[in-house]
């Protein structure tokens, strides 16, 4: 689900006030996003904006340094996509990074399988099929 339709979602049972803010700070995101260097995207989370303030989080303490150096050609490139800042507060939030998760387990193709399709392999004339076939069958009969 994205997070615009999950915020459509959540505007249909939330009251009017908090839903026109939650549709604000998502506007804000979209164009924070649009601003930030490539190296910075997705590494940083508006977390909320008032009173002029807009206060940002990184996921961690490098981005938030060299988001700290950018920070007035940021407000600048924010400004001319109708985000109204006139500073920035910046917090490192290590939360913001994506957990460690195992490496699943996946089964290999079936034995079966492998012989159907060394079956066709061999039937192949020589050509870019026939070698993609030849890695394939290399590599799943490896283990």
């Amino acid at each position: 689900m994205s997070a615009s339709s999950l915020a459509d979602l959540l505007a249909s049972q939330l009251p009017n006030g908090l839903a026109v803010r939650a549709r604000t700070l998502l506007k804000t995101q979209a164009a924070l996003d649009r601003s930030l260097p490539a190296a910075l995207a997705g590494h940083v989370r508006v977390m909320q904006l008032e009173n002029g303030v807009l206060s940002l989080a990184c996921d961690s303490g490098a981005v938030a340094s060299r988001l700290r150096h950018q920070t007035a050609a940021l407000l600048d490139k924010l400004d001319q996509q109708g985000v109204a800042a006139r500073s920035a507060r910046i917090s490192v939030n290590p939360e913001l990074l994506a957990r460690y998760t195992h490496p699943v387990d996946k089964p290999g193709v079936p034995p079966a399988a492998l012989d159907g399709l060394a079956s066709l392999n061999a039937d192949l004339e020589a050509g870019p099929l026939k070698e993609a076939l030849d890695r394939l069958l290399q590599h799943h009969r490896k283990g």
